[in-house]
């Protein structure tokens, strides 16, 4: 499996898992939801992707934490479940715990995540 470059510290020690529906109940992914969990060996960000399809809708939620901190969560929102590309998403939702937010508000919550673990391995 190839491994792809972390976000956050850049090294490409990221490895995506297939996740088991029946490891997750209590997230309510089925086995008709396809969900990866991304994780990096070296500084520890990670996320869970989860793509669930219907008849005319496609919904990908990536979910973010970090220790205790709120769950950050972007749901992309598409017409079509082709690749996810900026061309196929109809719209984004942003949510930082249970509250929608504006996506400035919660790129700067996830900028601010990263930044502490890159440099918990630059220290």
């Amino acid at each position: 499996m190839d491994r792809l470059q972390c976000k956050a510290c850049g090294s490409f020690s990221m490895l995506p898992m297939e996740v088991d529906p029946g490891d997750v109940d209590d997230l309510g992914i089925d086995d008709d939801t396809e969900a990866r969990f991304f994780t990096c060996h070296v500084c520890g960000d990670n996320w869970l992707s989860v793509r669930r399809t219907a008849t005319d809708d496609c919904q990908i939620t990536f979910a973010h934490q970090l220790g205790l901190e709120p769950l950050l969560k972007r749901v992309a929102h598409m017409s079509t479940p082709v690749l996810l590309s900026e061309a196929t998403v109809d719209r984004w939702d942003y949510l930082i715990g249970d509250e929608e937010v504006d996506e400035n508000a919660w790129r700067e919550e996830l900028d601010d995540r990263r930044h502490v673990l890159r440099s918990i391995c630059t220290n």
